[in-house]
């Protein structure tokens, strides 16, 4: 074996630390970037937060008024990712570590699930996927029970382990046979197990007395109002897209000191001042840059999806992050971030602006979107005969006979189990 020195060339993606807080920024929903900013405001004495309330959105009220409902919104009740945050005080970590931590509990949604994928999360904080995934499992062991799971299964089996007395059966047929037991096929289950059916009944009153979706109670009544970050409105045929510049208050901070006060500081007083200052311009930037990014996706959905906008629901299109990436030469991941936690006043209501997304389904059904399917689908389960349910194949006949779509029972299925709508079997009423 020979031992030397050997010159290598490679090449590497390396984000500075303001990049990756204007990705972070990017993803944050109104809210949060408030939190974020007013969090800046206690650190940074060169920044100042004016609020604004000349927008033609808002309801009009007093001053006072508004102040009170913020304040009602957000101080009385902690929001889950503070209660997360404050659990965390104490650890001893890395900065690594927190980065990481911190970009767990950004992600999740108000339910307290992470739905994100961990690889794309961890080419966020460019860490690898195993050390994101241990984080993970530091985030689940906090409180709420539940917390951080990626699915109902797992958020029921992170729940499960927690309890004081341990239910070993319950564990197992919650990790290795949760479908069986969702669509109550206890009778085989019971027979696999070579357990009663009671037992399995037992279970189940175990199991409904957690808590299925364990962020929702910490979000206040008054969060349940959700302000739009931008409106399209329609004018003889016409769509304006308008950012809602009311979300996020205006930032002032002094950029330049007397020369006599400034001669008279020390070297760290001087680099302080230096570092407070450039922190202030990147922040006003990064909302700018935010501001735009948001608007340019926001138009090519417009262009996209025109039909929709000026007609209704039903004439969504399938569109796809890569064709807006495509149109506006960004990365997917930068248009994933743009719509993240992001609501849209439209024509015909409030919607989350991830809704305008859906694959296409196969040739054969021409240019239908997933999400037009889907609510075909949700209005024959909603006007069946209760005590006649449609099987899966019988909904597949339907959507082929009266809309002319031609999709496999298999899809069928998929798309129903996506909506959270049981079988047939279970919804099934005697």
């Amino acid at each position: 074996m020979k031992i030397g020195l050997m010159q290598e060339q490679t090449l590497k993606l390396k984000m500075t630390q303001e990049l990756q807080q204007a990705i972070t920024l990017l993803q944050y929903s109104s809210v949060d970037l408030l939190s974020y900013i007013q969090e800046l405001t206690m650190e940074n004495p060169l920044i100042e937060v004016r609020e604004t309330y000349s927008s033609p959105y808002r309801k009009s009220s007093s001053k006072s008024d508004k102040q009170s409902f913020i304040e009602n919104s957000f101080e009385e009740k902690p929001s889950l990712r503070e209660h997360l945050r404050n659990q965390l005080i104490d650890f001893s970590m890395t900065t690594n570590d927190r980065a990481c931590l911190d970009l767990l509990i950004n992600a999740l949604d108000a339910n307290g699930y992470l739905k994100d994928n961990l690889v794309d999360l961890a080419r966020i904080v460019n860490v690898s996927e195993e050390l994101l995934e241990s984080k993970l499992y530091m985030l689940q062991s906090l409180e709420p029970a539940g917390v951080g799971a990626r699915s109902l299964q797992e958020c029921i089996l992170l729940q499960l382990r927690r309890l004081p007395i341990r239910n070993e059966l319950a564990e197992t047929i919650i990790l290795d046979h949760f479908r069986s037991f969702a669509e109550k096929s206890w009778k085989d289950l019971a027979k696999k197990l070579n357990v009663s059916i009671i037992e399995i009944q037992e279970i189940q009153h175990e199991i409904k007395k957690l808590e299925p979706r364990p962020g929702l109670k910490f979000e206040s009544d008054e969060s349940t109002y959700v302000t739009p970050d931008m409106i399209v409105r329609k004018t003889n045929n016409e769509l304006q897209v308008i950012y809602n510049d009311e979300l996020i208050p205006q930032l002032l901070f002094n950029q330049t000191l007397e020369p006599a006060i400034l001669s008279t500081m020390d070297s760290a007083t001087k680099d302080f001042y230096s570092k407070k200052l450039t922190q202030g311009r990147w922040l006003q930037r990064a909302i700018e840059q935010r501001k735009e990014t948001m608007l340019n996706v926001m138009k090519v959905i417009i262009q996209k999806q025109h039909e929709y906008f000026l007609y209704g629901k039903s004439l969504l299109k399938p569109l796809t992050l890569k064709d807006i990436a495509d149109a506006l030469d960004i990365h997917e991941s930068t248009v994933s971030r743009t719509v993240k936690d992001k609501f849209i006043q439209t024509p015909h209501g409030l919607v989350s602006m991830k809704s305008f997304f859906s694959n296409k389904l196969d040739e054969e059904s021409g240019e239908v979107s997933s999400a037009s399917v889907k609510m075909k689908l949700m209005e024959m389960v909603n006007s069946e005969d209760k005590k006649k349910p449609l099987s899966d194949q019988k909904i597949a006949n339907e959507l082929k006979s009266r809309y002319g779509i031609n999709i496999s029972r298999r899809t069928v299925t998929k798309y129903r189990e996506q909506l959270n709508i049981s079988s047939s079997a279970i919804r099934k009423q005697y």
